[in-house]
Formats: C-alpha cells, structure tokens, sequence
C-alpha cells in the first residue's frame, strides 16, 4: 500500500487533502504541521509520497525537500502564486512536481495517480545505478555490446536518442544512463506518453498559460522547460497523438515551444531521449507514426534486446533481486539450487527483466522453504512460458486444473487476509483470472 504523508502548516488543508485522497483510494495517509516534523517521518516511516506545501514554520518546504531527497519519497509541491518560481527550480533539481493553491482537486488527484503510477520505474532505475547496471553492461549480447562501446560517446551529445525493445527490458533504466553519464545538470524528466490522456497531453508537455483554458487559474510550464539542461524521457513515444507529433518535431527542430494560450515562444535546452515497445516502421507505414518525426529521433537508435536473448544474465538478475527483496522486506534470502537456477533461464518471460523481478519478489513472500528447487521455482511463474509441462501457467485456453495452482491461490489469499485484489497483485494476474480460477478450482 502507498503510503503518503502530507505537509502543510494550515490543518484545514490537510484535512481537504486526506478527504480527496480517501475518496480516491488512498487510505496510509500521515500528516507533519512543518518540515521539521515531517522530515521526523520520513526518518522514522518508509514514506512513498510526500505533498508538502513549501511557505512553512521551522522548515519550509525547500529545505525538507533538500534533507529528504535521499531518503526515498517522490515530491509533489504545493505552492502559492508568489513561490511559482521556486517550485520550477525544485522541479528541475528532481521534485515530480508542483499544484498551485488554491489546488483543483481533479489536478492534485491525476498529479498524485500518475506519481504513484511512475514510481516502481524511478525506484527501479535508482536501484540499477547500484546493482542491475553492471549486469546490464556486462552482458556478451551483441546489441548490449555494442551500446556499451558507444555510450559515453553517446552521452556527452546532446543529440536525441531513440530506444526500442519490448516492455521491461530496461529502456527507462537506459535513458537513466545516458542522462547521468553526460553530465547535464538539469533534470531527468519521464513522461509517460501512454497514461497522459490526449485532452491533457499539449499541456503537460508545453505548458499554459492563464485562463488558456477552464481551470487555468495561473501559468504552468510543461515537462519540456522543467527539462530545460537536462533531460526529457518520452517514454512509449509510439503512443503519442499524431497532432502531437507536429508539434514535438517543431520543438526538436527549433528548440523553442509555445505553452497553450500564449504566442510567445520560450526557448528549451531539454536533450531528448524517446523509447517504445512498439515496431515504429510498421507504425509509419500504418500512418500512425511520422516519417520526419522518426528521423528526427534516431539520430541514435539502440535496441535493448528481450530477456529470452540474454539467458546467460538471469543467474545475475535472480541474486540481485533475491539479496534487494531480502532486505527490503527483511526476510532471509532464498538458496537457488543450479536446476532451478537452469529452469527459470529457460522460461520465456512476455514481462522480461520486471516480470522476473516479480517472480523473485513474490517467491521470498510467499515460500516457507529456504532452498528453491525447480519444483518450487515452477509454481511461481504465472504467466512465464517455460520448457517444462509441470510449469504453472495462467494462459487462456489453458484450465487443467492443478494441485500447485490451488496451492499458490491459497497461499495468496491467507497471506492477504482473503483480499482478493491484493492476491492477485502478488500473484501477478488480474482479478478477473483470480475469480475465475478460484471458482473453477472450488478454492474456498
């Protein structure tokens, strides 16, 4: 459960605050009147989201930002008119991002989701930097070969750079690199072009100004200025609006934008890294995708090849994720044996480096043995495709029933109280394949 704590001297706001996110789900909320307090919190609670106001007593919200930022949370800053400014800056130096006051709840909530919604692939790419970056490079694919040979080449440019391959194989994390590797000081900034909707993406990414629309009740600047020396991730770039797609090859083009309402263009440093799972020229020929567009992107292009391609890496992917989960969680490690080790390389995982993550995840919860053998690894890999006829699969048209999916539904459902929801996130499915399967087994 994401656990949220909110910042603000004046407790009608916070009061507002908690009522907008319990309607919306959120229900592991904390409350700090100052930074002080609140950074007491975060010190003492493992905090996912931080909403702070930054005008506040015994520390204002600048400097908790500055002593927390280590520590794990993602900011959201709410600011009055006359500290706009102020929180553009911390925007560029890592906050996710800032709501005006007086706040339109619609904004904060669709703010707060897309933070949520974002965080397992910055916390993912965090965690690489220390572990799954080596792993990554010292890879012998030759695709990973090659990027590796012109990285820092790459980096040190501030050319656009597009990267290909299929969900989970670490595009975020390689955009991540490149961004920390050319020593650009501004921000990383990711957006994700598939979970904008197309009514809000003009803005998101060029900004507004006031009254441009109803609910514009100041100026905002959009992704492309708060990347400004730094970078902007396109990330899923594929899935970008054709109208859209104008105007981004206009901004790449001439390294300006035009913030919706006003007709004054403001200059954008932003280095462009886009990245999609998507065949772009199938894409182009369908026109769904622009030709010029393309080009304009791939100055650079590097293809992040599946985990299937790259067997000879899970070993190092299985320890990595057993040893970060052990302490997370605080729960021993798990002891692989070679076999088991050999079957998971084997399996054909559709999710590639996150699904395995999931399954190791998953695993080092729910297992009660300390070794895992083959047997054991198999119940565990819902979804992977693996060269065994004793694997457990949810797959459609497959409903044999088995004595190892009872076992693990089980096993989910008395480790979540009976939530079914919860179950089915730790088993990886949705709740639909749970409740079918649950009421095809008779599981009780």
């Amino acid at each position: 459960m994401v656990k949220i704590l909110i910042v603000d001297d004046e407790e009608n706001i916070r009061k507002v605050l908690r009522q907008l996110l319990v309607r919306n789900g959120f229900k592991d909320i904390l409350e700090a009147a100052d930074g002080a307090d609140a950074l007491e919190k975060i010190n003492d609670n493992e905090i996912d989201l931080v909403i702070s106001d930054i005008n506040m007593p015994k520390m204002n919200g600048t400097d908790l930002y500055e002593k927390a930022k280590g520590l794990g949370p993602v900011f959201i800053i709410l600011t009055a008119f006359g500290s706009i400014e102020t929180a553009v800056t911390m925007v560029k130096s890592g906050v996710y991002d800032f709501i005006s006051k007086p706040f339109d709840e619609a904004e904060l909530v669709n703010t707060v989701k897309k933070a949520v919604s974002e965080r397992c692939s910055f916390d993912m790419e965090v965690e690489y930097s220390g572990g799954i970056e080596k792993i990554f490079f010292e890879s012998r694919h030759p695709e990973i070969e090659k990027i590796n040979s012109v990285i820092d080449r790459v980096s040190a440019t501030g050319g656009p750079v597009l990267i290909t391959g299929e969900t989970g194989t670490g595009k975020g994390l390689l955009a991540g690199i490149i961004h920390e590797k050319s020593g650009r000081q501004g921000a990383f900034i990711k957006v994700n072009c598939a979970a904008i909707p197309e009514t809000l993406m003009e803005s998101e990414l060029f900004g507004y100004r006031k009254g441009a629309f109803t609910g514009a009740a100041s100026d905002k600047p959009g992704k492309f200025e708060l990347a400004s020396g730094g970078t902007i991730f396109l990330d899923e770039i594929g899935e970008l609006p054709n109208e859209l797609q104008a105007k981004l090859l206009a901004a790449l083009q001439d390294k300006e934008i035009n913030r919706l309402g006003d007709t004054k263009p403001v200059k954008t440093d932003a280095r462009v890294i886009a990245a999609t799972n998507i065949n772009i020229k199938d894409a182009i020929e369908k026109k769904q995708f622009r030709e010029d567009l393309y080009y304009r992107l791939n100055v650079v292009e590097f293809n992040v090849p599946p985990l299937r391609e790259r067997r000879e890496d899970v070993g190092q992917f299985i320890n990595f994720f057993n040893k970060k989960y052990s302490e997370e969680y605080g729960i021993a490690q798990k002891k692989f044996t070679q076999e088991a080790v050999e079957f998971i390389s084997e399996c054909r995982f559709t999710g590639n480096i996150r699904e395995l993550e999931n399954v190791i995840q998953k695993l080092l919860i729910m297992e009660k043995d300390s070794e895992v053998t083959k047997d054991i690894a198999s119940r565990y890999l819902i979804k992977a495709e693996c060269k065994s006829d004793n694997s457990l699969m949810f797959r459609a048209g497959k409903d044999k029933k088995t004595e190892a999916e009872v076992s693990l539904i089980r096993q989910a459902l008395e480790k979540t109280g009976g939530n079914r929801t919860k179950a089915a996130e730790i088993l990886g499915v949705s709740r639909r394949t749970l409740l079918y399967r649950i009421k095809e087994y008779g599981v009780v």
